[in-house]
């Protein structure tokens, strides 16, 4: 039996075309399945505990979707199988998932004001927390919507002090834009801002942009697509640890897979011991002829 989970608010309701073809497709070939949306189910752990063994769940959304589904089922295993069909705005978590097929991917945890998220993607703290949370207020949200308020972010956002402390070493930064934690490659819609990254490795990948003047930062950021940024190590520092502090002396906007937090001033990364089984949807011939 096959469960489809779809969100009906995914890349502004539009992922309702994407539920009706796969329908469709399940009909056409007398394939057993339900269609269940994400807004009606109250207890996600209770649903999926409570759920057969030989059910196959397709989760349909972007990386918003998966967000919230992996912070409703933190407390239980996922032992059935999750396949995931992008519908959202974003799809960067599939975006590193097609490229590297890791058969598990680490779950990471953001602390911040006493508080916990959980994610599988990436986080961001300072200007790039501040371009997910106008992205998330914009009525439309493609990766041209990311560019533009990336654009306006640039020539308004003023680079502030900015501590960070890697597996016990702390580092100041002067003037910083932004840090990046990151277990995939991809942010914005395809951006490899953390071109080395993968989703099974058990070390974070982290960028950090600072000294660095605004014409330069854009010019920077335009080799972002390709992941050449990564050359102008005066102005990014980009390395690997296990365990991340970034603290700042102003409130900041932090965010994880999207999902934002305005007020911050220090956030705390780590993997969890809990790995998430996702797979793309389309390298299952089973279920996707």
């Amino acid at each position: 039996m096959i469960v489809l989970l779809y969100n009906p608010l995914s890349k502004n309701r539009k992922s309702k075309r994407v539920t009706k073809r796969l329908v469709d497709r399940f009909k056409k070939q007398n394939v057993p399945f339900r269609v269940k949306s994400l807004l009606k189910i109250k207890d996600m752990e209770n649903y999926i505990s409570k759920s057969a063994e030989d059910i196959t769940f397709i989760l349909l959304g972007g990386d918003g979707t998966i967000n919230t589904f992996i912070n409703n089922t933190m407390r239980i295993p996922l032992t059935h199988d999750i396949f995931i069909k992008p519908t959202g705005s974003g799809n960067d978590f599939l975006r590193s998932l097609r490229r590297y097929h890791p058969k598990r991917q680490y779950i990471m945890e953001m602390q911040h004001d006493d508080d916990s998220r959980y994610f599988v993607n990436g986080s961001g703290f300072g200007m790039d927390g501040v371009i997910a949370h106008r992205v998330n207020q914009s009525k439309r949200k493609n990766r041209f919507r990311y560019l533009y308020h990336t654009v306006r972010t640039f020539f308004s956002y003023k680079p502030s002090p900015l501590k960070v402390t890697l597996d016990g070493e702390p580092t100041t930064f002067d003037k910083a834009y932004l840090i990046n934690i990151n277990n995939g490659a991809y942010i914005g819609g395809g951006m490899k801002l953390t071109p080395k990254a993968r989703l099974d490795e058990n070390k974070l990948d982290v960028l950090i942009v600072h000294h660095v003047s605004k014409i330069v930062l854009l010019f920077i950021f335009l080799s972002v697509y390709l992941g050449f940024h990564t050359i102008f190590t005066r102005y990014i520092t980009y390395t690997k640890a296990n365990e991340v502090i970034a603290e700042s002396d102003s409130p900041q906007t932090a965010q994880c897979d999207g999902e934002t937090f305005e007020g911050v001033r220090r956030i705390h990364i780590k993997k969890t011991d809990k790995k998430a089984k996702f797979s793309r949807l389309e390298v299952n011939p089973k279920y996707w002829p």
